[in-house]
């Protein structure tokens, strides 16, 4: 028997290796397997057997690693199509998509020899070097580490040259693996626990564990000793007499369902516009066909409840569903939720906050038809669920659907290509949807479903647009918030109502600069300023975490005045704190939530009415529903609009129309301030009037009028070196053959660039990018394919981005 490994490694190429007989059994489509690949061996998937091979020299595999496929065909087909559609090896891809845990790989270990072996000098500087490096790791470390962790050079040719001088050992050693975790269960020797077989002399705790057994039946040794409060001493004689026994079992890790957020457990009627709704989307589920709907709802329209009915409806036909929500910081009170409606044993929730062992575990149970609905963020779209009737995709304009980095996917594109392959219904829902996801629903490839009011008849909130170029100060500056804005605050804390305030940019201010002889403070792996994060008195890098403590002079000149300009959530909070010092104030973004469970905390404080204004960047925008928070302000809203991005305009509506609809969803209306210097934008004007229709039309034509999506497709290719000659060099070169391979196709694809990236230098590397834009997607592919192939060396790397959401 011969099978097809896919490996992780940057390459498509499929690797053919024969089956031992002693393992032929075993084998099967989805297993992972250890491979001899090179002088080492590696991890790869099983991705199809063949019944003979022409090939003269064939290696053997060494193990299979799986007692249970992880995947099977029809999501290989799946993973498949990715792969090929964003340009991605297909091993690669399965390693990122599948949750296995770290590839099992052997590593040359490298240790030196005791500090006091006598060395002869002077050795070469290189192994001198090396020697002095390694020292710092008595116990040995990993060859390939010291590649990453030292900036010597010849590393391999340096070590085997002190290996066999006697200054170091190497060895050959395997990283722990991902493996089911076994547990312990008792349970009673039937045959010996009869009255009659009993031995006479049983003590009285004795007594009690069988009491207890026989009670429990099979339990956990744990849970045994913990429950019965018998010591383990006493089991341990009772299974030396034969009375109990003892055998191993699979435990599984599961996530927990507990969550801070109250769930409401009131039975919610719908009303009529829902109930429309739901007739309409029960009418598709009855055709098992592939079925693609946008519900389009304003802010709190009840769409959430509608995707829960519809969720429940196929639940109980015996189908399954995946509840997709675009960042992780909406699963507490969806959880909370979900949990409070289903039954929790067949419910799995998969996002990158959870432990790899339990997602893992979850997997597992998903592909052995023991789970009947996954919730999570983007990554869930890959669960193997058998039997998929629905993907409900919430939130489904929100850019957190997409990966920027490796795997360049869009979770929200693939629900729709992984419902078309299993004839499934997909739900697309929001109140500010995709252009290209509205374009869909008019042209008819979508149905379009609308909830155009809120539940029980609640207004939309009164949105007013405050111009900030007539609010400056005396001293010429404009302040952080506009005189309208602090009345309304106060206004709103005298009603013993909540504030919400938005700023999309964290830290303390947005960048420093030396008065005297202009240094800016700027990482040194990154094109960027740093950020002054006055609480914890360090400026950082928001790219690569660079960090260093607060100077009080400037490392250039030595002088002592050091400015800041512009704002972020930091200096925001100090600013609210010093107008409303009474106010109870919390903020919420990634540096008050990189903690597990602050996010958490935060939102049950809000909801406990323990805080009085929350100041949060773009995570506190989406759906969460906290009815006291009666004031909402966008401090702002320039900084969206100013992107260099095509859809800025887009993004800016959606930001704003999301934000302000956390406000008014309780008793009271809801007041929205937003504050700019662009007050006749169309996306503010629009946001301003909640008229999505409105806005649609008026980006649609400038998207048509230059051909961007969805009219357009583009493909960003993008280039980064550590050497900033090279990359200049071969950007040229790749937009030099661009041009002349789209020639060659009747000029099918637009060329843009190359150019350097917004963002230049990110964790040490030089970064370019250039756009191959057209209308056939497959002929932008090609291009795209060579290119990469034609210009992949050692000094550039050159990766795809299909359908790209960032061009920063």
């Amino acid at each position: 028997m011969f099978i097809n490994v896919a490996l992780n490694i940057p390459s498509n190429k499929l690797f053919t290796y024969e089956v031992p007989p002693g393992l032929e059994k075993e084998v099967d489509l989805g297993k992972r397997v250890f491979v001899p690949f090179g002088n080492r061996k590696r991890t790869g998937f099983i991705v199809g057997t063949i019944p003979s091979c022409d090939l003269k020299k064939i290696k053997r595999i060494a193990e299979i690693l799986d007692d249970e496929p992880l995947f099977s065909q029809n999501d290989l087909y799946f993973y498949q199509w990715i792969a090929d559609y964003f340009m991605y090896p297909l091993g690669k891809a399965l390693a990122e998509l599948i949750p296995s845990g770290s590839e099992k790989k052997d590593s040359l270990w490298i240790t030196p020899m005791a500090p006091e072996t006598e060395i002869p000098l002077p050795l070469p500087s290189a192994q001198e070097k090396l020697l002095a490096f390694l020292r710092q790791y008595p116990q040995g470390i990993a060859q390939n580490s010291i590649t990453k962790l030292s900036s010597l050079k010849n590393i391999a040719q340096t070590v085997r040259k002190l290996h066999l001088a006697g200054f170091l050992t190497i060895e050959k050693k395997q990283n722990k693996q991902l493996s089911p975790h076994s547990q312990t269960m008792v349970t009673l020797d039937e045959s010996k626990t009869a009255e009659t077989k009993l031995p006479d002399k049983l003590t009285d705790k004795q007594k009690k564990l069988i009491d207890f057994i026989q009670t429990k039946g099979l339990i956990s040794l744990n849970d045994l000793i913990e429950e019965s409060g018998i010591s383990g001493a006493v089991v341990k004689k009772m299974q030396d007499k034969g009375i109990i026994k003892f055998t191993a079992s699979e435990k599984m890790r599961t996530a927990s369902f507990d969550s801070a957020i109250r769930q409401n457990k009131n039975t919610i009627i719908l009303n009529n516009r829902q109930n429309k709704a739901m007739e309409e989307i029960s009418c598709h589920l009855e055709k098992n066909i592939f079925t693609p709907i946008l519900l389009h709802g304003v802010t709190g329209s009840g769409k959430t409840e509608i995707y829960l009915k519809t969720i429940e409806k196929v639940l109980n036909s015996g189908a399954s569903a995946i509840y997709l929500v675009p960042e992780i910081a909406l699963t507490p009170q969806l959880i909370s939720r979900v949990a409070g409606r289903f039954d929790e044993r067949k419910i799995a929730v998969l996002h990158s906050g959870i432990a790899e062992s339990v997602r893992y575990d979850q997997w597992r149970q998903i592909k052995r038809g023991l789970i009947n609905l996954v919730v999570g963020t983007r990554s869930a779209v890959f669960a193997p669920l058998p039997n998929l009737k629905l993907i409900v995709v919430d939130e489904e304009h929100d850019a957190s659907y997409k990966q920027d980095e490796r795997l360049c996917y869009n979770a929200r594109d693939l629900a729709v290509v992984k419902a078309k392959m299993a004839s499934a219904l997909v739900i697309t829902g929001s109140a500010t949807p995709g252009v290209r996801t509205y374009f869909n629903a008019r042209t008819k490839k979508y149905h379009l479903l609308e909830l155009q009011q809120r539940v029980e008849e609640k207004p939309m909130p009164v949105v007013e647009i405050i111009d900030m170029k007539a609010q400056q100060e005396k001293s010429g500056k404009v302040p952080i918030l506009s005189e309208a804005l602090i009345a309304a605050i106060e206004k709103t804390l005298g009603k013993k109502e909540q504030v919400l305030l938005f700023l999309n940019k964290r830290g303390f201010d947005t960048f420093l600069v030396c008065a005297d002889c202009g240094y800016n403070f700027r990482c040194p792996n990154c094109a960027v300023s740093l950020k002054n994060h006055v609480a914890e008195g360090v400026v950082k890098c928001h790219y690569c975490d660079y960090t260093i403590k607060s100077l009080p002079l400037c490392p250039s000149c030595r002088g002592s005045r050091i400015l800041s300009y512009g704002v972020g959530t930091q200096k925001l909070e100090k600013e609210i704190a010093n107008i409303f010092s009474h106010a109870r104030i919390q903020r919420m973004d990634s540096d008050t939530t990189s903690r597990k469970g602050t996010q958490e905390k935060i939102l049950r404080a809000l909801e406990m009415r323990e805080i009085d204004i929350l100041i949060g960047t773009q995570m506190i925008t989406k759906g969460h529903d906290f009815p006291l928070i009666t004031l909402v302000g966008v401090i702002s809203a320039d900084t969206s609009l100013n992107m260099p991005d095509f859809r800025a305009s887009e993004r800016t509506f959606q930001l704003i129309t999301q934000v302000a609809g956390r406000g008014g969803r309780g008793n009271t209306p809801g007041e929205v301030i937003i504050q700019t210097f662009n007050p006749d934008h169309y996306a503010l004007k629009h946001a301003q009037n909640h008229d999505y229709k409105a806005f649609y039309e008026e980006e649609i034509e400038f998207r048509k009028a230059l051909q961007y999506p969805p009219f357009g497709r583009i493909i960003n290719l993008r280039l980064s070196s550590v050497k900033k000659d090279a990359l200049i060099e071969e950007a040229r070169l790749l937009g030099k053959s661009a041009k002349k391979l789209s020639a060659l196709r009747g000029n099918i694809a637009e060329i843009i660039g190359p150019a350097e990236s917004p963002l230049a230098k990110i964790r040490g590397r030089y970064r370019f990018q250039m756009l191959i834009k057209g209308k056939d997607i497959n002929a932008l592919h090609q291009i795209a394919r060579e290119l990469i192939s034609k210009h992949r060396n050692s000094h550039v790397r050159v990766t795809a981005d299909v359908d790209p959401e960032n061009f920063m």
